[in-house]
């Protein structure tokens, strides 16, 4: 007997959208595609009438910061951040470090033990952030995570021989590495030009030629060392292009990633936000970002993350007297999926496919658990988001988030997470949350 039956949704597949339907027993997913291909159960126990609503894959952010006992305050942690994720439709998350390192086989294993007990989605770890090469990087593959993060800026930078050398071991041992692409001197001289503490003084203090710079050198590295690259976090068309480079002539493979608030927001949008849109790297010229949308539409982006970081709304409110004092870093999990369906396929500039491509297919194959993950196919995990369409003002009274605040406010949109499932079970309603903390599992992704 089926557990689940979704009927009258607008399915959304590798080839399109059709009208039909989805059917779910035991977690996992029987049938879903056209009505003429999903069979109706008999006496299913939850039925679902879609009513033309749209279904996708749950959403899979391959980039949050969600947990740090060292760093975040009560109240946010990996309970309170993950029930934000799957109020938004987000069915799986892949965790990086935010200040405390995670660079042993003992912390993979610590940290994932510690989030497994809070999780409201399932989960993936990825160690960092790596300064010094000279680390058990099989030890640490072997606890559960073949990826790798480094930077080449502060506060985590390494030097050049250190992020060679990790690339070379990394590569070798199957591994992927994660840069966080921005060129240290380069980022040391614009500050020094800067003498001021206002909002907008930020955004000049990480030029664009810093990321190209940075871009160019990891994807040269990655050449050398023969270790696959994703380039995180994205902020400009013209890093897109940059990192395209090394897409079509590297000899291992390269992955680009942007975030939406890249997609959202100009250097134009701080003086009335201010600190709120505070993100490393900055935010680039309104021409970057309509480059960084073309490159979202033509396959040069391959997925998209959100960076997620969350503080409470005093903290960042403090930036608007010092802008150098909060921490650089907004909240997104719980928006992605609605930013995207209405700034995205509603405005015309992605199809729905593509957006499933973006945020679920392609983010759970960089993640090691596709199909697993990130698709609708038979047998894979029933993480199901459907989205209505529906026009609205964003504010964050509205969300699950605990900070009281996004960068969105005040948007109108016309898509929204209506339902969310994951593993066959009812998780969220119209962004209330229905699972409880603990229900998500700890995914490990050794190769």
């Amino acid at each position: 007997m089926a557990d689940v039956h979704i009927k009258g949704a607008q399915v959304v597949t590798v080839s399109g959208v059709q009208h039909g339907g989805i059917v779910i027993s035991d977690g996992t997913i029987d049938a879903a595609g056209p009505s003429s291909s999903v069979p109706t159960p008999s006496d299913p126990d939850t039925v679902i009438d879609a009513d033309g609503m749209v279904v996708l894959p749950g959403a899979i952010d391959v980039h949050t910061h969600m947990h740090d006992d060292e760093l975040f305050p009560d109240g946010i942690d990996f309970a309170s951040q993950t029930a934000s994720a799957v109020a938004g439709g987000v069915t799986t998350v892949i965790e990086l470090p935010t200040q405390t390192p995670v660079t042993t086989p003992e912390a993979v294993l610590r940290k994932a033990e510690t989030c497994s007990a809070l999780a409201h989605v399932d989960f993936g770890l990825v160690a960092g952030n790596v300064q010094d090469p000279d680390i058990d990087v099989t030890g640490i593959m072997d606890a559960g995570t073949a990826d790798f993060k480094t930077f080449t800026a502060d506060p985590y930078l390494a030097d050049d021989e250190s992020i060679a050398t990790l690339m070379r071991r990394v590569g070798n041992a199957g591994g992927t590495v994660r840069v966080h692409c921005e060129t240290q001197g380069l980022l040391d001289d614009a500050r020094s030009t800067i003498d001021g503490d206002e909002p907008d003084v930020y955004m000049d203090s990480r030029p664009l030629e810093a990321e190209l710079d940075a871009i160019s050198r990891a994807g040269y590295f990655a050449e050398y060392a023969d270790c696959p690259l994703h380039v995180v976090h994205i902020s400009s068309g013209s890093g897109a292009r940059e990192g395209n480079r090394f897409k079509s002539r590297a000899n291992v493979p390269v992955t680009l990633e942007t975030c939406p608030q890249y997609l959202a927001f100009s250097k134009g949008d701080v003086a009335d936000k201010g600190p709120f849109l505070k993100v490393n790297p900055s935010l680039k010229s309104d021409t970057e970002r309509e480059r960084l949308w073309d490159a979202v539409q033509d396959g040069t982006i391959d997925l998209i993350g959100t960076d997620h970081f969350p503080t409470y709304r005093e903290t960042r409110e403090a930036g608007w007297e010092d802008i150098w004092k909060p921490y650089a870093g907004l909240p997104g999990v719980e928006t992605m999926v609605e930013f995207l369906a209405s700034e995205g396929v509603h405005e015309g500039r992605i199809s729905w496919p593509r957006l499933r491509e973006l945020v679920c297919a392609a983010p759970a194959r960089s993640a090691g658990i596709y199909p697993k993950k990130g698709s609708l196919q038979a047998g894979t995990d029933a993480d199901v988001v459907l989205v209505r369409a529906e026009e609205y003002e964003v504010t964050a009274d509205d969300h699950t988030f605990v900070g009281g605040w996004t960068p969105y406010e005040g948007q109108h949109w016309s898509a929204r997470v209506d339902t969310v499932i994951a593993g066959g079970e009812v998780v969220a309603k119209d962004h209330e949350v229905q699972s409880t903390a603990g229900r998500g599992q700890f995914l490990a992704r050794p190769l």
